[in-house]
């Protein structure tokens, strides 16, 4: 058996709002004809799980298929359909050692769409005769196989009206995370069909795709809101294109993708995404290296915070070892250069940094103000840096 650093990327499957885990079923035998794995994942409240309890938020959503995602050994290729992309994004930032790629198929903005009121209420109470069901799924769609319709409107009925209410505000309400950058850093792809009017483009191009570090964004042609279903062969043709590189292992340059994100929000959370729990750090400004995660976050949160400007300007890549060269001006525009120098393991996060500042002045005002503003916030002993207490 492969060991998980050299599995073959299975690829997840995250249904969205009233659908369930069979909706996927054309898009996986299509992936089975190219030997891709793939799992689709039931929410609990609908299909086969309708009889789970709540509370139906995106965060219990999230847990539960971060569980599944545990589970499922080697690395995995998550890929959500509307609703289903805003849980598949939070599990992906979570795991993003195991999580290689996102692809998000017509996504709901993590943000939420926040309808109004009298919008949101015809989702939270939809009338759920099947003839009504079969017309709502037709008018938000181009060509909706008639037998899947008429199963998923079979499906709603045995959904509680509660849960139906509950799902609905989840995804109109969105999540905190979705008002920043994305968390996860590694391959993003989003494919939109071309006749969606719930996510039509300009949602995507302004709320989804603006998140992500590199995104690509696809349009699947002959297709609404539920691409998958409509033209299962083109969607699954892309997802096996993910996966394969994935698999051939294209994705070495996410440590300098997620290093340079993390740059950007400045936040400890930024840098703890991209970082092995086991992450070593050496610099020019530290006495000794940092061997404690928490450590390197605040440093790095607290290096980035002070940067006025910064501008990644040349990168190499080298096995698993990524150069970056950048320029800086921090402290009131003292310029400044250097060399930092990331390491990976087999799953794609950071296991050891150097980081070269060049002039000497740019190590002493690390340390006078940095340096010190940690060590008295007792974030970090002294000892780690170039000067003693009482300077």
């Amino acid at each position: 058996m492969n060991s998980p650093a050299t599995k073959a990327p299975t690829a997840v499957l995250v249904h969205g709002y009233l659908d369930d885990g069979a909706i996927w079923n054309s898009v996986r035998t299509v992936l089975a004809e190219r030997s891709i794995p793939s799992i689709a994942f039931e929410l609990a409240g609908m299909g086969a799980r309708a009889s789970d309890h709540g509370p139906f938020t995106l965060t219990r959503w999230a847990d539960d298929l971060e569980n599944v995602v545990r589970a499922t050994e080697g690395p995995v290729v998550l890929v959500g359909h509307s609703m289903g992309s805003q849980i598949a994004e939070l599990v992906a930032a979570r795991l993003a050692g195991q999580v290689r790629s996102l692809v998000l198929v017509n996504p709901i903005p993590l943000a939420g769409t926040h309808l109004p009121p009298e919008q949101i209420a015809p989702f939270q109470a939809p009338d759920l005769g099947l003839d009504a069901q079969r017309a709502f799924r037709d008018a938000l769609a181009t060509a909706f196989p008639a037998e899947e319709n008429d199963r998923l409107a079979q499906v709603t009925l045995h959904i509680d009206p509660s849960t139906i209410s509950d799902t609905a505000t989840a995804w109109n309400n969105g999540h905190p995370d979705g008002q920043q950058p994305s968390k996860f850093h590694g391959s993003v792809t989003v494919l939109r069909g071309e006749n969606d009017p719930f996510v039509t483009e300009e949602i995507v191009s302004s709320y989804v795709a603006p998140r992500f570090p590199d995104a690509a964004s696809q349009t699947v042609s002959d297709a609404g809101h539920w691409a998958h279903a409509e033209n299962p062969a083109a969607v699954a043709a892309v997802i096996g294109t993910v996966v394969e590189a994935t698999a051939s292992g294209s994705a070495d340059g996410r440590p300098a993708k997620a290093w340079t994100a993390a740059f950007e929000q400045r936040t400890q959370d930024s840098f703890a995404a991209a970082l092995s729990p086991n992450v070593r750090m050496e610099a020019s400004a530290l006495a000794k290296p940092l061997e404690r995660k928490e450590q390197v976050e605040a440093l790095m949160a607290g290096v980035s915070s002070v940067y006025e400007r910064l501008e990644f300007v040349r990168k190499v890549q080298d096995g698993p070892r990524t150069y970056l060269e950048w320029e800086a001006a921090a402290f009131g525009g003292f310029e400044m250069k250097g060399i930092t120098i990331l390491t990976r393991d087999d799953e794609g996060l950071i296991t050891e940094i150097a980081i070269h500042h060049r002039p000497l002045g740019a190590v002493v005002q690390i340390n006078a103000k940095v340096g010190a503003a940690l060590t008295a916030a007792g974030l970090i002993p002294a000892e780690y840096f170039n000067f003693t207490e009482g300077e």
